[in-house]
């Protein structure tokens, strides 16, 4: 897993999904590259300001909305500004004000000497909040990096991981001939946030293009259309690529064998950047279609994810079948 670096507070006012918030730097221009938001999760300080300290963290983005300054105001100007020194002390990128709320002049000199920017916006603070954190999800997210191919499968991300020359390439081809969506090839770089779950998308080196052995590389929009591929995708499973060989035909006969008294034998799972997900092994063999397989898994993902469950439905009906003294023995005609 590899962890982001921080965010300079001058990548706010540079981000074009931060453009509609027209920021203004009231002080604090001269360290604005020098001072890091660590922390994707932003904070309003009303608990500090009123004395309650513990929840403040050294990185995170402060924002000041109507609330803190009326608070502020029931308080006399030499204790507003003492509230505000001990807040700025705490080791803080940055402070920002919503709604065009201006802080006193003091406050504004102690953030200079401090060297912590004060921004302003006139946008409301819940906008600024929402705005603010989609940005720095994406930003600070952990990463991992995986060698595979991504897919959008009926809507689900789906994970191709095997062995170089396995064929998950050609198995993404053939997918996208079906009408899904290529992601990723060879590089599939994922990322974890909050909002959006486990999130796969290609390097940008090589989005739109698909590795073909024997063929060599093909930009998939450009074959097949704007349709056929996507930046990126919500990640739901993962499938294995495997050649058949004595690990694989052991592991499908202990399935079957517990599969009898556990519906849910056959089921493995995944996790990644703490997420876990569905994983399915498929041996890879002459003759098999990988990509129709690949389509039924994902659509048993989907039953799954409305409470469908193939395997318990089936050993239900086989109990109850011997439970009635039925032993699935053909009929006699002879009798």
């Amino acid at each position: 897993m590899k962890e982001q670096p921080p965010v300079p507070v001058s990548a706010l006012l540079e981000a074009p999904d931060l453009q509609s918030l027209d920021f203004h730097v009231l002080v604090g221009s001269d360290f604005l590259d020098r001072s890091m938001i660590t922390n994707p999760r932003i904070q309003k300080p009303g608990l500090a300001l009123a004395g309650y300290f513990p929840y403040i963290k050294p990185g995170r983005l402060q924002i000041l909305g109507q609330s803190e300054f009326d608070y502020l105001a029931t308080l006399p100007p030499h204790e507003a500004l003492s509230r505000f020194k001990l807040l700025i002390q705490r080791g803080l990128p940055a402070l920002v004000a919503a709604k065009g709320l201006r802080p006193p002049k003091d406050v504004l000199s102690f953030c200079e000497s401090r060297g912590v920017p004060f921004l302003l916006t006139h946008k409301p603070t819940s906008h600024v909040i929402s705005a603010i954190s989609l940005y720095l999800e994406d930003r600070l997210a952990p990463q991992l990096q995986l060698h595979g191919v991504l897919v959008e499968v009926y809507s689900l991300g789906t994970l191709i991981v095997g062995d170089a020359g396995i064929g998950k390439s050609e198995c993404a081809l053939e997918l996208v001939y079906r009408g899904h969506r290529l992601v990723a090839d060879d590089i599939v770089i994922l990322k974890r946030t909050h909002g959006n779950g486990l999130v796969g998308m290609p390097h940008p080196e090589l989005e739109n293009f698909l590795e073909l052995r024997g063929v060599g590389i093909i930009d998939v929009r450009k074959h097949f259309g704007m349709t056929a591929t996507t930046p990126s995708v919500g990640i739901s499973l993962m499938i294995r690529l495997m050649k058949l060989n004595d690990e694989v035909r052991e592991m499908e006969r202990s399935w079957r064998e517990a599969l009898m008294t556990n519906g849910g034998a056959w089921a493995q799972t995944k996790e990644l950047l703490g997420k876990v997900i569905p994983l399915y092994t498929m041996a890879v063999v002459p003759g098999r279609d990988l990509a129709i397989m690949v389509e039924t898994a994902v659509r048993k993902c989907l039953l799954a994810q409305r409470g469908v469950d193939d395997e318990r439905v089936f050993l239900d009906s086989v109990n109850r079948r011997a439970q009635n003294g039925v032993t699935g023995e053909p009929p006699n005609d002879e009798e």
